[in-house]
């Protein structure tokens, strides 16, 4: 599997291997079973950076959420100038429904 996925069904792929435990970061592959995947279209950096671009990872989060997961934006928060506040930069999808705030915002 690669880093960054290029296509739906290699994001939908990343995220089903995430799910049942895994992630990767900066080209390493980690395995933990955390019951969440997220998608990270490099809005910030790319460190975290796993599908290539928003369209893709909307696309997968639709999927998922249609198939009974709970399917957040996690939003931008304070300390940078060049992101406006509550833009979205990840996709979390997760097992398990998870407390909203201001950084985390259901999906729509």
């Amino acid at each position: 599997m690669e880093k960054i996925a290029r296509s739906v069904e290699s994001a939908k792929e990343m995220v089903n291997a995430m799910l049942k435990g895994g992630d990767y970061f900066n080209g390493e592959w980690f395995d933990e079973n955390c019951g969440e995947a997220y998608l990270d279209w490099g809005t910030i950096g790319d460190g975290y950076q796993n599908v290539s671009c928003k369209y893709f990872a909307d696309e997968v989060a639709r999927e998922f959420q249609r198939n009974g997961y709970f399917v957040y934006y996690q939003l931008m928060g304070w300390g940078r100038r060049d992101i406006p506040e509550y833009t979205p930069i990840v996709i979390r999808i997760r097992t398990a429904p998870k407390e909203t705030n201001s950084h985390y915002v259901p999906f729509e």
